[in-house]
């Protein structure tokens, strides 16, 4: 579809076709006006829940939906909160995985507190986390993507509130483009020593992201990499602002 950018107005969104039926039913849970920028938001989340599974891209190639990074762009009470609670129903079973992977954890450290030995000490259980919050640090990220290549290969999903957010998980801000590309092409992570305690990996970097961002915060937070072609990779999606009329809007 070809769009003339000096015109007033956006092209109006496609009709949704067979095979995007989830995708209609998600438009149905929040307001009107939030359809079209929502949309594009909804693959990162979906393609996480079909980690493995290799689609034909339009360049006839065959990809896992891997790597898949949007930002949402909208004014402060527009209704980007929306994509939240989208998230968190759609991947309620991811939550329901990571509460049990958690509960791993706290019994192994539990099991440290009462060892005293060092040879005594059990080993660190392998632990897979599909949901991590989203200010996980950069040692964090690294170490679960280790897991989740070690217990399936599976796609973790971040959810970031922020943009800023973006510069923990990527460890700094000159770091981000470098991690989006690794994430974008499914490379290694290139951290030999990834934690604190010394865990060592360099893991393939299968990860999700979706973003939310005010446009103020997305021009300073993306000004020094508009000439980067890894961010071209990112998926921008825009609300337009809309006029005041000293109402407080009610929308969802």
């Amino acid at each position: 579809m070809k769009y003339d950018i000096s015109k007033a107005t956006a092209p109006t969104m496609p009709k949704l076709g067979r095979g995007l039926e989830s995708v209609a039913l998600l438009l149905s849970q929040v307001s009107k006006d939030m359809h079209q920028p929502i949309v594009p938001m909804l693959f990162p989340i979906l393609g996480a829940h079909v980690s493995g599974a290799e689609f034909m891209y339009p360049d006839l190639s065959w990809k896992e939906p891997s790597g898949m990074l949007a930002n949402l762009v909208a004014d402060s009470g527009a209704g980007k909160g929306q994509l939240s609670s989208i998230v968190e129903a759609v991947c309620r079973d991811f939550r329901a995985h990571d509460d049990e992977e958690l509960a791993k954890l706290v019994e192994w450290q539990k099991m440290m507190k009462t060892k005293s030995a060092n040879k005594e000490k059990p080993a660190r259980p392998d632990v897979a986390f599909w949901f991590p919050p989203a200010d996980v640090t950069n040692a964090a990220f690294i170490q679960n993507a280790m897991g989740c290549e070690k217990l399936g290969q599976r796609t973790q999903y971040l959810n970031m509130p922020e943009v800023e957010m973006a510069d923990r998980v990527c460890g700094g801000h000159r770091q981000i483009s470098q991690m989006m590309r690794n994430i974008y092409d499914r490379q290694r992570a290139g951290a030999l020593r990834a934690t604190a305690d010394g865990v060592t990996g360099n893991p393939v970097l299968r990860a999700n992201i979706t973003i939310s961002s005010t446009p103020f915060a997305a021009r300073k937070f993306y000004k020094n990499e508009l000439f980067n072609g890894t961010f071209g990779r990112v998926v921008f999606s825009y609300k337009p602002r809309q006029g005041r009329d000293g109402r407080i809007p009610r929308q969802g």
